[in-house]
């Protein structure tokens, strides 16, 4: 069972995830937080053509007359044999009516399938387009939404494939069957009259019943996701945090959770299917009962009670179908009910208007959850080059994004803004975030010739490489290239919030260069705490923190005149790519997951493979009883069969629901521990591959393929297994009652099968290795697209990217239009060849008695079920190994240091390097070479160097994510290899550039810093807090730390989600602190301030320290120069 997504409630949940909301975990706290009771409400169904329904009721009717004259012609013979058997005339009869039978059958029930998928396939692609639109405009950015448009959408196939064809069917079919019916026997029609209705009433009433159970688990359920999706999006913070083997425990509780959650969903849907088929199953045991009571007294025919008895489970079968197909499509419902929810959400405000000159006129913005309002009645005249400046927190970046239209749809705006519009905008945000895979293809979306626009901010040497390995450094140059583009499109408005944060001289100067350039063409508006890049304005906004203030604009005579000629600045040489891919390896094979858990997959075919035999058995004891009823003078003789019909209707319909509870039981097992192996998996490469813990990389390997390939077990191993276990069984039975139909019966099992599976197979292959491609291709573009949102509606471009995701989608439409297509093939060889054995088995072996004939005719029409489920199962063995093919790669084992045994003795208060080299697996040249440098408790070891230069690969070998090729770290005189990976981790803490911020609480955020048995109290929290400048902030917060930041820490500017960074990392307990570009988005005083606090906090730790600012450095601190 897969599930659909809700907004983001959290970063994850632990195996303490059930106790009461007092604790001091964040996942606890999150998840008491969003225990609200949903309003019990079932959605409307979703959207199909009239056309569509109409050719569905066509092929039912169809199907309809297949069966009925499948039916007369089995009756037909298995009468000619009782009596005085066949002559040539009866003989063409039963034939004809055989393969007509037969062939529409087959034919519609293919259709079916056709249509079917088709439908879902149109409906699917309509809503992702709507919601991929939503995502663009702004109305929601929650984590889950990425699982919703890929995995939880595809859940409608359950309803579109199964629930409205079989609701259809249920109009049509039992109508159709029924006039047959009472045309052969009043008596029996009769029956079918009044044990019919039960199934609709019971549906009902047990739907009712379980109604409010199935919608808390499947909201326990939407929630448990987002906090999957959470953690997927924060792994990098955890691995920096060293709290990767923490949340593995609380990944397993959590997974605990969500498995007991789905199981109770899973147990009330098959426990009213259970009932279902109870109703069904005992219906046709007394329509069998009644008739061989009526053929031992002599008051009945034999062709029309075979003619009955074939067709009743028919009209019982199409009804119990849309019970069990409606329980089954639930989770589709929900994920349409969500969709719906998403797109009926408020867009954010926009107060921008047209106009001749750019002008705020009381403009005020007030954020949800704060007391005072960010920007309060701010009025201004913007020309020329304006610099807004003003403290951190003051409302700079929210300034820019009122300007810019990326403001949260929740924030307050009041006020206009004029001579503004989306499509006049060039936006380079302070967090950029892209949306294709590499500068090439980024600035090509923004309508740039890609390599003038890199070489204009010296980026020519990472043109193809992938955007999520770049550093922070070249994806701000990037984000300025991007915005540039936009203004030589014709863009009147350039917004730039801290353009040269995190960048060398050099290529900051390359940037204000090319600032300048587009003086004469655009308004610029820029945001920056650089000195150099606040001269380049020629007026300023000062922006203050006092609410009252609205903020002035004074003019720079000086900035007018300064001027950068572009020919004296030489471009960065080009540093070597960071590593690309995955390392590569065998597939992951399916037996290595399944080996674990072998026993109970075992039992679960075993139940699977009884559940079927009892329902084989059932079909053909009620034939044999019926022909047997004919010539049988005691009735005595026939109450063993009697007995025999009850008992294995009971136990057919017990033995399905155990073993669909087994089966998904084991599936979820199986997923949890691949679950785990993934997160450790990706956890392990540490900063080493941004690939991997970036962008929508960690989202899809542990939501989107591992729920995709966990939907697929239980529908690929029990029925292979089963299939292959009544194949054998059906033909030791004919050795038994017919033996000279043995091999008949055999070939005729094989053959088909085998040619059905083939057929399955063959044109599958194709089709699932582009299908999970462009799934996937649609889960990361989605992820894309949300992250990404805020930087393409501020530059207009939001419609280039719907097309490209529009093409996945199409790509995705296709591979799924051709599994349509195909999916029925193999099935109509099993309808076929099954009903013409049925139909021939008389014409075959006209010596035969009739009881024989009975029982492998009616045997051959049970055996279509199993057979087909086999077939279906065959259909989706590619798609199953083109997951495993995809996960494969990534359980490889990562480069790692060859780890020692030992445990540092005591506090690390040395740290040194050793002319260390790494080098990425693959690639010609280091990432940095023969490098040295030492840092001590009370003396900082600063890291230098250009942007590209290796110094976050430099952080990543001292963090022991990467080895070295040469060289050696040590601790304390002892190299790290000494230590185990564990004792070194717990020892050192990473606070990365934009570290992510989760969609949780201030406090929530905070204890993520230590282990939760060792959790900071509230006093140590306040304190953080203060050290890194936030606690102005906090003071004007309702809820105090208990205030939501928002997704990814969107209700918090660019340097409040640093400060929080910050203030996380000396919560640690860590001997060793990596700071990367700590005081980035920061303003001078507030940087200094903080800066201060932190030597002060961690005057007995050892800090390694990257920044750009010279100001962050002390006199006696040690320095690295790379580059």
């Amino acid at each position: 069972m897969r599930s659909s997504s809700s907004d983001p409630s959290g970063a994850g949940a632990d195996e303490t995830m059930t106790k009461p909301p007092a604790s001091n975990d964040p996942w606890v706290q999150e998840q008491a937080r969003t225990a609200s009771k949903r309003p019990s409400r079932r959605p409307t169904l979703g959207p199909a053509s009239k056309p569509s329904l109409y050719l569905l009721g066509l092929f039912a009717a169809l199907r309809a007359a297949g069966l009925v004259l499948v039916a007369e012609a089995v009756a037909r013979g298995i009468a000619a044999l009782a009596s005085d058997g066949l002559d040539t005339d009866a003989t063409r009869l039963i034939v004809i009516l055989g393969i007509s039978g037969a062939l529409l059958r087959s034919g519609s029930e293919w259709a079916t399938t056709v249509v079917a998928r088709s439908m879902a396939t149109q409906v699917k692609r309509q809503l992702r387009g709507t919601l991929w639109s939503s995502l663009g405009r702004g109305g929601n950015e929650g984590g889950g939404t990425s699982v919703l448009i890929s995995d939880g959408l595809d859940d409608l196939d359950d309803y579109y494939e199964q629930s409205l064809p079989a609701t259809v069917a249920a109009a049509v079919v039992p109508l159709l069957v029924g006039i047959r019916v009472l045309g052969a026997d009043w008596l029996s029609a009769l029956i079918i009259v009044l044990t019919v209705p039960l199934i609709p009433f019971f549906m009902t009433l047990i739907g009712k019943h379980t109604e409010e159970r199935t919608e808390e688990a499947l909201t326990a359920v939407t929630r448990l996701a987002d906090h999957l999706t959470e953690l997927a999006r924060g792994l990098p913070v955890l691995v920096g945090l060293g709290r990767v083997e923490q949340q593995a425990g609380a990944l397993d509780g959590l997974q605990t959770t969500y498995r007991k959650r789905t199981q109770e969903t899973l147990r009330w849907a098959f426990l009213s299917a259970l009932a279902l088929e109870l109703i069904a199953t005992i219906s046709v045991a007394i329509v069998a009962v009644f008739l061989g009571l009526r053929l031992l007294n002599g008051t009945m025919e034999l062709q029309p009670a075979l003619l009955a008895l074939i067709l009743a489970p028919e009209a019982f079968s199409a009804l119990r179908q849309v019970g069990t197909a409606f329980h089954s499509s639930q989770d589709g419902l929900a994920a349409l009910e969500r969709a719906k929810q998403i797109q009926g959400r408020a867009l954010p405000h926009d107060v921008r208007a047209a106009g001749s000159r750019i002008r705020l006129d009381s403009l005020s913005v007030q954020y949800a959850g704060r007391e005072r309002a960010t920007l309060h009645g701010l009025t201004a005249e913007l020309r020329g080059i304006v610099h807004v400046a003003g403290p951190s927190g003051a409302g700079k970046s929210t300034l820019l994004a009122a300007l810019t239209g990326t403001l949260p749809h929740d924030a307050h705006v009041t006020g206009t803004i004029t001579g503004v519009s989306s499509e006049s905008i060039g936006w380079a945000p302070q967090s950029p975030r892209a949306f294709a895979d590499t500068p090439r293809e980024e600035l090509e979306l923004y309508g740039a010739d890609p390599d003038e626009a890199l070489a204009e901010v010296g980026l020519s040497h990472v043109a193809d490489a992938a955007v999520a390995e770049m550093s922070p450094g070249e994806q701000r140059r990037l984000a300025v290239a991007r915005s540039l583009a936009r203004v030589d499109a014709g863009a009147t408005l350039l917004v730039l919030d801290e353009p040269t944060a995190h960048l060398d001289s050099h290529s900051a100067d390359l940037v204000r260069a090319a600032i300048l350039r587009r003086a004469d063409r655009a308004t610029i508006v820029l945001a920056s705490h650089e000195r150099e890049t606040a001269a380049l304005a020629t007026q300023t906004l000062q922006i203050t923190e006092t609410d009252a203030a609205p903020g002035t604009v004074t003019s720079s005579a000086a900035a007018e005149k300064t001027t950068v000629e572009s020919q004296h600045l030489a471009g960065s040489p080009k540093q070597p790519a960071e590593h690309r891919a995955a390392t590569t390896g065998p597939k992951l094979r399916l037996g290595s997951l399944l080996r674990p858990h072998a026993l109970i997959w075992a039992g679960a075919t075993a139940l699977s493979a009884v559940a079927v035999s009892m329902g084989l058995a059932l079909t053909a004891v009620s034939g044999w009883l019926i022909v047997r009823a004919t010539i049988e003078e005691h009735i005595m003789v026939l109450m063993v069969a009697i007995v025999g019909v009850r008992a294995f209707g009971i136990f057919r319909s017990v033995g399905r629901y155990a073993d669909r509870l087994v089966t998904h039981e084991a599936a979820f097992r199986v997923i949890d521990d691949l679950r785990l192996r993934l997160w450790r998996a990706l956890a392990a490469r540490g900063a080493g591959s941004r690939r991997l813990l970036e962008g929508g990389a960690p989202l899809d390997y542990l939501v989107t393929l591992t729920d995709d390939l966990r939907d697929q077990l239980p529908r690929v191993l029990p029925p292979l297994g089963t299939g292959a276990i009544v194949i054998i069984g059906a033909v030791v039975t004919t050795a038994f009652v017919a033996p000279s139909l043995t091999i008949t019966v055999a070939l005729t099992l094989v053959i088909a099968a085998a040619l059905a599976v083939t057929l399955a197979i063959l044109t599958e292959r194709g089709s699932a290795t582009a299908r999970i491609a462009a799934r996937s291709d649609i889960v990361r573009g989605t992820n894309a697209l949300s992250t990404s949102a805020a930087d393409l509606r501020g530059n207009g471009v939001t419609g280039v990217a719907l097309e490209q995701l529009d093409e996945a989608s199409t790509r995705l439409a296709a591979a799924e239009r051709r599994t349509a297509w195909s999916a029925g093939l193999g099935s109509a060889v099993i309808t076929g060849a099954m009903t013409l054995l049925a139909v021939l088995v008389p014409v075959l072996q006209p010596g035969l008695t009739a009881e024989a004939a009975a029982v492998i005719a009616l045997l051959a029409l049970a055996l279509l079920e199993p057979l087909s489920d086999l077939v279906a199962a065959a259909h989706r063995i590619p798609a199953l190994h083109g997951l495993l093919a995809k996960l494969g790669p990534v359980l490889q084992p990562a480069p790692q240091p060859v780890w020692g045994t030992s445990t540092p003795a005591s506090v690390v208060r040395d740290l040194q390097l050793r002319e260390v080299t790494v080098r990425y697996p693959g690639m010609q040249q280091p990432a940095v070479r023969d490098v040295s440098g030492q840092a001590q408790t009370g003396r900082w070891l600063v890291i230098d160097g250009p942007s590209g230069s290796g110094k976050s690969t430099l952080l990543s070998a001292i963090m022991g994510a990467l080895p070295t090729e040469a060289g050696a770290i040590s601790a304390d005189g002892h190299p790290l290899t000494e230590f185990t990976a564990a004792a070194w981790k717990e020892r050192v803490a990473w606070c990365p550039q934009d570290a992510y911020v989760f969609d949780s609480t201030l406090r929530g955020n905070l204890l993520l810093a230590a282990p939760h048995h060792a959790a900071p109290d509230e006093a140590a929290l306040l304190q953080a807090i203060d050290r890194a400048g936030l606690t102005p902030l906090l003071e004007t917060l309702d809820d105090g730390l208990d205030t939501r930041v928002g997704p990814g820490g969107s209700a918090l500017s660019g340097g409040e989600r640093q400060r929080l960074a910050v203030a996380r990392a000396l919560l640690t307990t860590a001997d060793v602190i990596l700071l990367d570009e700590p005081t980035a988005h920061l303003d001078a005083p507030t940087a200094q301030a903080m800066m201060t606090d932190i030597r002060g906090a961690s005057d007995d730790r050892v800090v390694v320290l990257v920044s750009h600012r010279a100001a962050d450095r002390h006199p006696d601190n040690a320095v690295i120069r790379l580059g």
